[in-house]
């Protein structure tokens, strides 16, 4: 029987990245959800040997489905924290609560498989040293993806795709002045630009999460800023 390793992950790139990152482990079986009511549906049924899941989720935080599952005591599967950032009072708070590791996005390629070949020691087992890279590739290639130019190029080419949903969705959350929207698209898209190797727009994305969580009148301008830059990224791929 596989290993089941249920992923809780709102964030469409994010959670592709784990996908690609997961299938040169054998045995492993991964089901990825991203809502906290449909990670609530799929724990009742059992069977997790490995949970991985982000924080700050569209409807609530999953720190309330990792207190329902220390409620089940040794029947419990271990649970990773996936997150972009926590302070000290929350992770001391999260440790409380029995997480086995906490991971902070982006997390680096080895990292991620050696938690989850650690947490998972019968069934997952890495399927060879990572391939050298190639001298002119982007420091991001070795420092996240573990030198394996095949997986950075798929995840960059699906990110490029998918930008054009993430401006779509910026467009809207400004123009109906929702900031709770807004601060979801600039969430995931700092993880997403650091992978890409684009630390300026990570930090911008970043800068227009923190005014979005404020409420900030800076928002517009930060989100025309990011807007202008990923749709660089798109042209400069085509």
């Amino acid at each position: 029987m596989p290993a089941r390793l249920l992923l809780i992950e709102d964030d469409a790139s994010i959670a592709r990245f784990v996908e690609m990152a997961l299938e040169d482990l054998p045995g492993v079986e991964l089901q990825v959800v991203t809502h906290l009511a449909q990670a609530r549906t799929a724990l009742s049924g059992g069977g997790w040997q490995l949970v991985i899941s982000d924080l700050m989720l569209p409807d609530g935080s999953a720190e309330a489905l990792l207190a329902e599952g220390r409620a089940q005591g040794a029947d419990a599967p271990p649970w990773v924290v996936f997150s972009a950032g926590l302070q000290p009072e929350r992770l001391l708070a999260l440790q409380a609560l029995g997480v086995a590791r906490t991971l902070r996005k982006p997390v680096p390629l080895a990292q991620l498989l050696s938690t989850v070949t650690e947490l998972l020691p019968r069934r997952a087992a890495a399927a060879g040293p990572a391939p050298a890279p190639a001298p002119s590739a982007p420091a991001t290639l070795q420092t996240h993806f573990g030198g394996d130019l095949d997986l950075f190029e798929r995840f960059r080419t699906g990110c490029l795709a998918r930008f054009a949903d993430d401006i779509a969705q910026g467009d809207a959350a400004i123009a109906a002045s929702d900031t709770e929207a807004l601060r979801r698209v600039a969430h995931g898209l700092k993880a997403v630009l650091e992978l890409l190797g684009h630390p300026d727009l990570s930090r911008q994305a970043l800068a227009l999460e923190d005014a979005a969580t404020h409420g900030s009148a800076l928002q517009a301008a930060g989100w025309a800023v990011l807007r202008r830059g990923l749709q660089a990224l798109r042209q400069a791929a085509h």
